[in-house]
């Protein structure tokens, strides 16, 4: 019985509300029982909108273009662990799924992960967590966290110490180049459980002498079907992945024009910024002379004024004719 942690890259807003709506089953999710669906247990965002919001409020503004924008964990055990398998551990885990939510957290600060939530309604309990790859000076980057193999051991390593080993549960082989099955394989493997018929000798000997019997037609008839069902879901597989390729080229254009725009917008705030502040600045010099020019003005009437008192000319005393009469006698 092993402890099993993967992780997956989110390179876009696209591929995160595609991992959402699976996660928070707003689409159709034929290994889920709908009757199990308010079993599920949800931490932060409980749906697409508030998950695609949450990491737009908390990403930088300047990030490459290329950068992981989130990573996907999944968090569960071997099947056999769980007390529906006849396991010791009850569906959340005796605590499994806590101590990997708060390993989760203790990793990469509680306020980056954005959402939590451990799925009851499939066969097997797992918890899928969303992260946003912050480091601690603030940069964006999921380099720092999966970074090579290095990294990915060291990971392995601190997630098994911290939540497996304590429970009795075995670390994967490390160095493995094994990979799990996609979503779509193990479907298509789970429909054709036991449908195959089983030959007997007698369907074999009469076969070797030229005849076919019911049960070997009915045998080459389903392994025709399945391997048309096999090559048409590659088919179909192929498609999807092209039609995903191109939404994310798209939202990748989309991104860049965002950015452009907002590069523009900036730009043409600044400038207003910049007009507004020469605007002021005319407006404040054209007081300044305005009072400069009301200050000439006083002073020049104040000039005139004393100019004009100074050149006043005093009037002109009449003259008074001497008196010429004769003196009197004895003066």
């Amino acid at each position: 019985m092993y402890s099993i942690i993967r992780t997956k890259k989110l390179k876009n807003f696209g591929a995160i509300a595609r991992s959402a709506r699976h996660t928070f089953r707003e689409q159709l999710t034929p290994n889920a029982a709908p009757g199990m669906l308010n079993q599920n247990k949800v931490i932060g965002a409980k749906n697409t909108a508030q998950l695609v919001n949450a990491f737009k409020n908390l990403l930088p503004e300047k990030r490459r273009i290329d950068a992981v924008l989130g990573i996907e964990y999944m968090i569960t055990a071997s099947p056999e662990a769980f007390k529906r398998h006849g396991g010791r551990l009850d569906d959340l885990g005796n605590g499994y799924f806590r101590d990997a939510l708060s390993w989760l957290r203790d990793r990469h600060g509680a306020a980056n992960v954005l959402s939590a939530v451990v799925h009851l309604d499939e066969s097997t309990p797992h918890l899928v967590a969303y992260v946003v790859p912050l480091t601690t000076d603030g940069r964006l980057s999921a380099r720092d966290y999966l970074g090579g193999p290095k990294l990915m051991r060291q990971l392995q390593d601190s997630f098994h110490s911290r939540c497996g080993a304590t429970r009795g549960l075995s670390r994967g082989v490390k160095g493995s180049k094994a990979k799990h099955d996609e979503v779509a394989s193990f479907y298509r493997l789970l429909a054709t459980t036991g449908e195959a018929p089983k030959l007997t000798a007698l369907d074999y000997a009469a076969k070797a002498l030229g005849r076919e019997t019911e049960g070997w037609i009915h045998a080459e008839s389903l392994a025709s079907a399945n391997a048309l069902g096999v090559s048409m879901e590659r088919r179909k597989r192929k498609s999807r992945s092209s039609r995903e390729k191109a939404v994310d080229r798209r939202e990748g254009e989309i991104y860049r024009a965002e950015l452009k725009l907002k590069q523009w917008t900036d730009e043409v705030n600044e400038r207003e910024l910049q007009l507004n502040k020469s605007q002021q600045d005319v407006a404040a010099l054209g007081s300044r002379l305005a009072a400069e020019k009301a200050r000439a003005d006083s002073l020049q009437r104040i000039i005139d004024k004393h100019i004009a008192v100074n050149n006043q000319t005093p009037p002109a005393r009449p003259m008074t004719q001497p008196d010429l009469s004769p003196i009197p006698p004895g003066w």
